[in-house]
């Protein structure tokens, strides 16, 4: 029937149209309409008809249905009903909404929080929302499926409960710090899965302000990065360890060419304590040095920090017995903590100066071994300033007693050829000496020849005096040469099997005009009791001439020597025993060494060139033999023994 102007600019239908004439016309009805038909709209209409006033839904209305130009448009309508007096329905007012834009709003609402809801499901990522105060609100499935909580553990604060207990607290003061500024969440955490397993997680919390500025709500993400965070974390620690150990073989190539460029053992061992506390990180090092057959050690260097200073000036050598000894013995490394260490049946074992030595806290040694294998003492380390002594420290340890035992080595190689050039060059000088002496008598008496005028007498001891003086030089060649052989390893032996009285004979023949020129009185003890003895005679003979030569030269003039034989089973001794000058101790070590002579008297009445004795151990070497010295210091004579096996 009517229209107004907001229904004619709903549907683009203007007065005078043709299609307002066909609305208002009897050829339109509503009732009738197709559209409203299909949709049931015309159903409802038909109630206000009746009288009953009737809330009409949203409905789809599109006016091209018409022959309209207007857009399809969504809209809520009431129809009422207009009664007369009588109460009759003589017209019924239809009210539209036009809801178009609000729909449209709300599906495009609806569809990007599906969207949103599918892309949540399909990412690996924990999705999340909280309140602008920070307390969940909102289910999170996302949540749920990862940590397996229920929404009701997970509500408010319950979910810092899935965080790991140590980045808890860290967590929850950072996340109300971010609440209280409206500032981004960034963090990482440990979160726990629903399999009881912490997986590190990076989170992103962003505050979703309004148009006032306010924060309407809190959207986050859970992204897990456990892998990641091993990698970087296996990474750091390969960069640290590969840092570490680049620092620690600076110092352990720093630390051999200081040992390279020591010369003597003792700046060695003060190097290498030094080096090991400061590589290892310990309070005590110490380096010991193997004595005698029984593995003692001589305390060589001590290094100890403040914590043992009142200990500084402990420097007693072991006896042999304990955890020192045993390191010795077994040439291994030894690696024990405290318990370990109290715990070894050898632990305690140093000596008679046990109460003294300093408190040992884990205990690291290694043992120093030359190029023959053979133990040459320890170094050790103990009380680590921080953990427990390692394989890695151990494997430390030994790379530097390799490099020290080389040094010592080398040390005691530089050291003997210093003594050796000393005595060489004393030789060469006491062999000058002892050449030009046969020279003068020889020179003087050439002189006294070629005068002519000498008698007989004077002709005759002249050629005597050159005799002499040429015997003598040919002995001093021949000694030469004999050395010349032994350096070169030239000595042959022509075996054959002898009778040791015959040898002693011979050589006591040789030797008896010098022992008798200088008064000695000699005897000869005890007997081969019928043995027999594998080698060179000649060689043999010399051996033993030489030891009673020695005997005579070092003994003043009427002294006594005495020569024993004795058979013990399959060995025989053959032993020269003087009451002469004797051999100070610091010599005897050495008495059988090339070029070693005794102090010479001023009468040098001894003479000789002190390769002698040096000929004898070659020779009995070769003969499978020993030769042994002994003396009771300068004053007390001495005693040499040759022992060889009995044929």
């Amino acid at each position: 029937m009517r229209v107004n102007t907001a229904w004619e600019k709903l549907w683009q239908i203007h007065e005078g149209s043709a299609l307002k004439q066909f609305v208002l016309s009897p050829d339109y009805n509503v009732l009738r309409d197709p559209q409203l038909v299909e949709s049931g709209i015309a159903a409802l209409l038909e109630q206000a008809v009746r009288g009953e006033p009737v809330l009409i839904p949203a409905v789809h209305y599109d006016v091209a249905a018409l022959d309209g130009r207007g857009p399809a448009r969504w809209v809520t309508a009431r129809a009422h009903p207009i009664k007369d007096e009588a109460g009759n329905v003589f017209e019924v007012l239809l009210m539209h909404e036009d809801i178009t834009d609000k729909l449209e709003a709300e599906n495009a609402l609806r569809m990007r929080e599906e969207r949103f809801r599918s892309l949540v499901m399909a990412t690996s990522q924990i999705v999340w929302s909280n309140t602008p105060d920070g307390r969940v609100d909102e289910d999170s499935p996302s949540w749920r499926a990862f940590t397996g909580q229920t929404y009701e553990e997970w509500r408010e604060f319950g979910w810092l409960e899935a965080v790991h207990p140590d980045d808890r607290d860290a967590t929850r003061r950072l996340w109300l710090a971010c609440v209280a500024s409206k500032s981004l969440f960034e963090t990482r955490y440990r979160l726990r899965r629903a399999d009881g397993a912490y997986r590190w997680t990076e989170v992103r919390g962003v505050p979703i302000v309004d148009a006032t500025g306010s924060i309407r709500e809190w959207i986050g993400t859970n992204t897990d990065i456990h892998e990641t965070v091993m990698a970087e974390a296996e990474l750091a620690q390969r960069l640290e360890r590969e840092q570490r150990n680049a620092a620690l073989l600076a110092k352990v190539a720093h630390a051999a060419r200081k040992l390279q460029t020591v010369l003597w053992d003792g700046d060695i061992a003060e190097v290498l304590v030094s080096e090991v506390r400061d590589i290892l990180q310990v309070h005590q090092a110490v380096v010991s040095i193997t004595e005698g057959a029984n593995w003692s050690q001589a305390i060589n260097a001590v290094s100890l920090s403040d914590k043992y200073a009142p200990y500084r000036a402990y420097a007693e050598s072991t006896d042999g017995s304990g955890i020192y000894a045993e390191v010795c013995r077994t040439n291994q490394p030894l690696r024990l903590t405290q318990q370990q260490l109290e715990a070894h049946p050898q632990w305690k074992g140093f000596g008679r100066h046990a109460a003294a030595h300093p408190p040992i806290r884990g205990w690291l040694a290694v043992p120093l071994i030359d190029r023959t294998g053979k133990n040459i003492g320890l170094i050790q380390a103990s009380d680590k300033i921080e953990g427990e002594f390692s394989a890695e420290d151990e494997a430390i340890l030994v790379q530097l007693a390799s490099i020290a035992a080389n040094g010592f080595e080398n040390a005691r190689l530089y050291q003997s050829l210093q003594e050796q050039d000393r005595r060489k060059d004393e030789f060469l000088a006491m062999l000058a000496h002892e050449l030009r002496n046969p020279l003068a008598p020889i020179a003087a008496a050439s002189e006294m020849l070629k005068l002519g005028t000498a008698s007989e007498e004077r002709i005759r001891r002249s050629s005597e005096v050159i005799g002499r003086q040429v015997r003598h030089l040919t002995s001093l060649i021949d000694d030469l040469l004999d050395v010349s052989r032994v350096t070169r390893g030239l000595i042959e032996l022509d075996r054959a099997l002898l009778d040791p009285m015959a040898l002693v004979a011979s050589a006591v023949e040789q030797s008896q005009p010098l022992m008798t020129a200088r008064g000695h009185s000699f005897a000869i003890e005890g007997d081969a009791n019928g043995a027999r003895v594998v080698g060179d005679a000649n060689r043999l003979v010399q051996v033993i001439a030489n030891l009673l030569n020695n005997a005579a030269k070092y003994t003043p003039n009427g002294g006594a020597i005495v020569l024993t034989v004795a058979r013990d089973g399959d060995v025989l001794a053959i032993s020269v025993r003087d009451n002469g000058t004797g051999i100070d101790a610091s010599l005897l070590p050495r008495i059988f060494d090339l070029f070693t002579q005794a102090e010479r008297t001023p009468d040098r009445a001894q003479g000789g060139l002190g390769i002698g004795l040096a000929l004898v151990k070659t020779i009995v070497s070769l003969h499978d033999g020993q030769v042994s010295a002994h003396s009771g210091g300068p004053g007390a004579g001495s005693v040499f023994t040759v022992t060889l096996k009995a044929a």
